[in-house]
């Protein structure tokens, strides 16, 4: 059986410097930066998440400041695409075609599976904790979200703060 999924959510790139990326993509292109949090496998970069609209993102890792350039800026890291399917199937069809995975990861709010395709690119198939209802602006809810990780001091955005979110956007679940 296949794997369904649901348009790509972000391709995930490096970034030279922090500020110029966030000026451009939000000054220039007049994208919404949803989500600024440290990196969850590098503590030395952060994690910036625009919003391109209808649901699509893209995802940057810069270098914080005083900290190493980050190798090959310009590369992609990975694609991400939304599952439709429980992330245990997912892992089910891979292992059945032989395609080995790292996952899932708990990335906070979101759960994913990594591996490569044929060409060595690297995807990422992930899936919201708390699935979002239909016609939830996923930009909206990860904005809400990230106020609300910011006020509680917490370091990254965990399920409980799209919980939070989500009611008070009055999104019903």
């Amino acid at each position: 059986m296949a794997i369904k999924t649901r348009g790509i959510n972000h391709p995930a790139l490096l970034a030279r410097n922090l500020e110029e990326t966030v000026r451009f993509y939000t000054e220039l292109l007049g994208m919404r930066l949803v989500l600024r949090q440290p990196n969850l496998d590098d503590p030395s970069s952060t994690h910036l998440f625009f919003d391109t609209g209808n649901g699509n993102f893209l995802a940057f890792f810069a270098p914080n400041e005083g900290t190493h350039d980050i190798p090959r800026p310009g590369s992609m890291l990975h694609v991400a695409l939304n599952l439709t399917v429980p992330i245990e199937e997912a892992m089910e069809t891979l292992t059945a075609h032989g395609v080995r995975f790292a996952g899932p990861i708990d990335r906070g709010y979101e759960r994913s599976l990594y591996f490569r395709d044929p060409n060595g690119i690297v995807i990422e198939l992930m899936t919201w904790k708390t699935p979002l209802p239909e016609g939830a602006d996923e930009g909206d809810v990860i904005v809400k979200a990230q106020e609300i990780r910011l006020a509680e001091g917490a370091y990254a955005i965990e399920d409980g703060h799209v919980a939070k979110a989500l009611q008070q956007l009055d999104i019903p679940r």
